[in-house]
Formats: C-alpha cells, sequence, structure tokens
C-alpha cells in the first residue's frame, strides 16, 4: 500500500477493525466509541483528499485518498473505501436505535462531541417493526433482558388496532421473560397474546397451529409457575384443538405433558408429601436426589432455567451435604441474578444475590470437611464475587487458587454454556458468544489468574497485578487450549502491556483457526496492536509498517 505524509491505508483499516471491534459489543459507550473512531478515521480521510479535491461529498474525499492505486491494489482500496461507508452506517442506525430506546444511557451521549456523532436515520421501518427487529437480533443472541425491553417498546409503538401483530409481540415477550426466569411475566404475556389470538378468530390452518403452539408454551409457564392442574387443562385445549396435529406422540405436547408431571413431583416432594408424589409415576422413587439431578441437567440443556432450579433444590433436599448440589444451585441463583438486575428488578436481584452467596459458602465449607481442594468452585465464586463488583473480597479467594501447584488443577476444567453467559465478564462473555454452539470450555487455573488481574486493578494494586500476569506467562504453554492465551492476553490488555497482549492472541488464534474471518482472537490482536500505537508518547507512526504481501489478509470482513 501507498504511505502517504498524513495515514497510510494499513492505519486507516486498523482504526475501522477497531472500531468494529466496539461496535460488536453493542452497548451505549461502546457504541460511542465505535462512531469517534469511524468518524475520526472519515475525518482524516477528508483532510488527505481535501488538498486535491473541492468535492464535498465525503465519499468522493475516502476516494481521493484510499482509491489511488493502480492494477490489483486499485480495486482493492475502492472496495475497502465501500466498506468504510457502510461501517459508518451500520453505527448510524445502531446510535439512532439507542436514542429511540435506552434514554437511560443517552446522557452518554450529550458529551460527545457535535461532529464525532454519527446521523440519526428517522426514516425507513415503523418503529414497532424496527425495535420489534432488534429485539428478535438480541434475543437470538440470547440477551434477553434487552430483547423483552426492545419487545415490550414495540408493543407500545404498535398501538391496539393491529391485533395480529400485538400477538406476535406479546408471545415472543413472553418467550424472553421466560427465559431470562421471570415466569409470572411470561404467562401474563402469553396470555395476551392467547386473547388476541382468539380475537383474530382466523380459520385457517396455520393460525391453528399457532395458536395451538402457544397453549403449549402457556402450559409449560404454568407448570414452571407451579400451576400443574391449569397446566394439564392447557395441554388438554391444545389436544383437542387440533388433533391432526397434537396427538399423544406429539413430542412437543408430550414432553410438556411429562415435564409438568415431573415438576409435579418434586414439588410435592420438597413439600415433603414423598407417598402422594411417588403416586404419579410408577416406579419412580421421588426421595432419590440424581433423579432430580438428572432432570436438572435436562432442562438446563433446554434453556429452561426456572424448572432447573427447581429441580436442583429438589436434589438438595435429600442431599443437603452435595457439594455439586449446592454449586450447581448457586450457579443458578446466579444466572437468575444478573438477569434480575439487567432487567431493573432491585428486589430479586437481592434475593437471588444472597441466595447464591449462601449455597457457594456451604460448598466450600463442605468441601473443606472433605478435604477436597475444590478449585472449580473456588474460581466460579471467585467470578462470582468479580461479577458483582465484591473485588476486595475476591482477591484471597482467587490467590489461594494460583498458588496451589498446578497439577491439582482438574482436568476436566469449567465448560459455560449460554445459560451461564450473563454471570460473566463481558470479555469471557463475549468469547463464549465466539463459539459455534454458544460452549465454552475454561481453564480453572487460568480462569483465576485472568480474575485475579482484574481484581487487583479494579483495587488499585497495579504492581501487583503486574506480577500476577507475569506468573500468568509463565503458567501457559504451547500445549494449553486456545482461550488460556486469550485470558492470557486480556490480562496484559488491561495491564497496558499491548505488545505483549497481542502476540498472546495472535497465539490464540494459530491454535484453532476455525472461522479466520470472524475470529475474536484475531481480532483483539489487531485492536491491541491500533492500541499500542495510538498510546505512543508522540501519537501514533507509521514506524514499522510494511507493505502487505498477497498472502496477507486486511479484509475487514
Amino acid at each position: 500500500c501507498k504511505e502517504r505524509d498524513g495515514i497510510t491505508i494499513i492505519q486507516a483499516s486498523a482504526v475501522v477493525g477497531l472500531g468494529e471491534l466496539y461496535l460488536l459489543r453493542h452497548d451505549p459507550k461502546s457504541l460511542v466509541k465505535a462512531a469517534a473512531l469511524f468518524n475520526t478515521t472519515m475525518e482524516l480521510c477528508q483532510q488527505e483528499g481535501s488538498a486535491g479535491s473541492h468535492d464535498e461529498s465525503p465519499v468522493a474525499d475516502v476516494s481521493k485518498l484510499l482509491v489511488e492505486e493502480e492494477g490489483d491494489q486499485h480495486g482493492r482500496l475502492r472496495d475497502y473505501k465501500r466498506r468504510l461507508v457502510a461501517r459508518s452506517e451500520t453505527c448510524a442506525k445502531a446510535f439512532s436505535l439507542l436514542l429511540e430506546t435506552w434514554s437511560k444511557e443517552a446522557a452518554d451521549i450529550a458529551d460527545m462531541p457535535e461532529d464525532q456523532r454519527p446521523p440519526v436515520d428517522t426514516e425507513g421501518s415503523p418503529p414497532e417493526s424496527y425495535l420489534a427487529n432488534q429485539g428478535y437480533s438480541l434475543l437470538k443472541d440470547d440477551e434477553y433482558p434487552k430483547a423483552a425491553f426492545l419487545l415490550k417498546k414495540a408493543l407500545d409503538a404498535c398501538g391496539e388496532k393491529d391485533v395480529e401483530l400485538r400477538a406476535k409481540y406479546d408471545q415472543d415477550l413472553g418467550d424472553a421473560l421466560r427465559k431470562m426466569g421471570d415466569v409470572q411475566q411470561a404467562i401474563v404475556h402469553f396470555q395476551k397474546a392467547l386473547r388476541e389470538r382468539l380475537q383474530l378468530g382466523k380459520e385457517e390452518n396455520e393460525g391453528d397451529v399457532t395458536t395451538v403452539q402457544l397453549l403449549v408454551l402457556l402450559g409449560g409457564c404454568l407448570s414452571a409457575g407451579e400451576q400443574f392442574d391449569l397446566a394439564h387443562a392447557y395441554f388438554e385445549a391444545a389436544e383437542e384443538m387440533l388433533p391432526m396435529y397434537f396427538d399423544e406422540n406429539d413430542p412437543d405436547l408430550g414432553n410438556s405433558r411429562k415435564l409438568n408431571d415431573l415438576l409435579r413431583v418434586a414439588f410435592l416432594a420438597r413439600q415433603g408429601k414423598t407417598d402422594e408424589a411417588g403416586k404419579i409415576f410408577r416406579n419412580v422413587d421421588p426421595t432419590t436426589p440424581d433423579l432430580y439431578r438428572s432432570l436438572a441437567s435436562h432442562t438446563y440443556d433446554q434453556g429452561l432455567l426456572i424448572e432447573t432450579i427447581q429441580f436442583h433444590e429438589t436434589a438438595m433436599r435429600f442431599a443437603p451435604d452435595n457439594t455439586s448440589n449446592q454449586h450447581n444451585l448457586a450457579c443458578m441463583y446466579h444466572v437468575r441474578a444478573q438477569h434480575a438486575k439487567e432487567a431493573g428488578n432491585d428486589d430479586i436481584y437481592n434475593k437471588m444475590i444472597g441466595l447464591a452467596e449462601k449455597n457457594f459458602q456451604q460448598a466450600i465449607s463442605q468441601n473443606k470437611k472433605d478435604g477436597k481442594p475444590g478449585i472449580g468452585l473456588s474460581a466460579e465464586y471467585g467470578n462470582f464475587l468479580c461479577r458483582n463488583g465484591r473485588w476486595a473480597d475476591a482477591i484471597p479467594v482467587l490467590k489461594g487458587i494460583v498458588e496451589l501447584p498446578k497439577s491439582t488443577e482438574d482436568a476436566s476444567g469449567l465448560i459455560y454454556n449460554q445459560m451461564e453467559m450473563t454471570t460473566l465478564l463481558e470479555e469471557i462473555k463475549a468469547e463464549v458468544k465466539n463459539t459455534k454452539d454458544r460452549s465454552l470450555p475454561v481453564s480453572q487455573r487460568h480462569f483465576a489468574f485472568y480474575l485475579l488481574t482484574r481484581a487487583l486493578k479494579e483495587t488499585g494494586e497495579d504492581e501487583k497485578a503486574e506480577k500476577i500476569v507475569s506468573d500468568f506467562q509463565a503458567d501457559v504453554n504451547s500445549g494449553d487450549k486456545r482461550l488460556s492465551w486469550s485470558l492470557l492476553g486480556y490480562s496484559l490488555w488491561r495491564t497496558g502491556r499491548l505488545q505483549e497482549a497481542s502476540a498472546a492472541f495472535m497465539r490464540a488464534f494459530d491454535n484453532e483457526r476455525s472461522s479466520p474471518a470472524d475470529d475474536l482472537a484475531r481480532q483483539n490482536c489487531a485492536a491491541c496492536l491500533v492500541s499500542a500505537n495510538l498510546n505512543k508518547p508522540d501519537g501514533p507512526t507509521e514506524e514499522g509498517a510494511s507493505k502487505p504481501t498477497d498472502e496477507d489478509n486486511f479484509d475487514l470482513d
């Protein structure tokens, strides 16, 4: 690429890449940073092109800077210009949504210079459709409280006339609420959706199928809400309404009915009514804790938070000293707490945090009695403390892990799935999202190193954080998995050692090249390199920039 006095295409690409990294995080502050980086690049490009042209079009100015090469380079740079403009437009749309919906965060934008703000596009789709589409995107991304917020906004914007649209939004809102554990509110919106479906009075089979599916969803929520007889009535209504589609052999209806009965067994067992519980299923002992652990594992895989908690609570009744029960229940309480916090429900948050703390402490105490190190449990408790801002409390817990011999680590490590993403710090949450199946294996020891670095930095103990990061570097070796290198990269990044951080992220990328176009490790590597250049005392320079070969990949996508 040709070098110029003010800016090179390599620098422009790197700055835009960093902006895109912020844009992918979807939170308001990152969106502001993304907008600033995109607009700064556009401004630099305009300045470079202004000497040779008086065209007022930003696109034309960008073209003057970026499209000057001949042959193959000409096409490559022109393509880059097109992508840069597209990035700015994407940021503008996200910014528009932010101003329309996240009024609580709008104050963050007020301090942003006027010339750095992306334009707000108020034309196009109806507001309810725009809000709902953004909600569906967040729902797909497992951001349930944010999705619920936007779907509520879509309902408000929809009005009372479009009954069919309201029925769809109510049903999807109920789905988001159920997944975040707010079963009672989910029931309210499923019931509204059902009334709206019936109000439509459609006779087409497709409409009937949708209504029956809604009956099954509502019945499932009532089961989770311990209204078993009413749930059974909804399942029967579903079967009677459309027998040609739903019968005893239908998997959705059959499984929902069976789960309703199993939740009833667990409910009765928790109340001590084991004789009554034993009459529901033959040859099933309702006092066996393994039964409920197995059921909890099944509902966990299905993403059913409240049902998973109920089965773990029942297992605890018959095995109160089992550390696995206590550990799992603490983690599920923590999931429920974080969803409640994001939804603004402080009462539920405080209650669930208290229950999670109690179960973590019981499990740790029981491990000590049994003479077990419990590294995975301690690492999860450290994460719990960090996630809830208790950095100082987390330090001794995490130090106890990293000071143990490496041989004491459980080879199975920790595994975080999509249900538990909300309990993780943002960097690890992004790693879970980056996996194909939303399942992330984590080294207990290296997770503790990363969390300890964060805790020490948050409490102002920078020198100790530097020492821990150096110990972390010595602990990671070539045989460790991708995430261990990424955790090291994040830790080095946090302590300002950007060049070393970029090298760690590159090792993570080299260890697993499953999706090079979207690999998070490569994006982090690029961001560290750009930050290292921008943070030099004399500002960014072109020192060290080299002409890319044909084999190098500088594609923004």
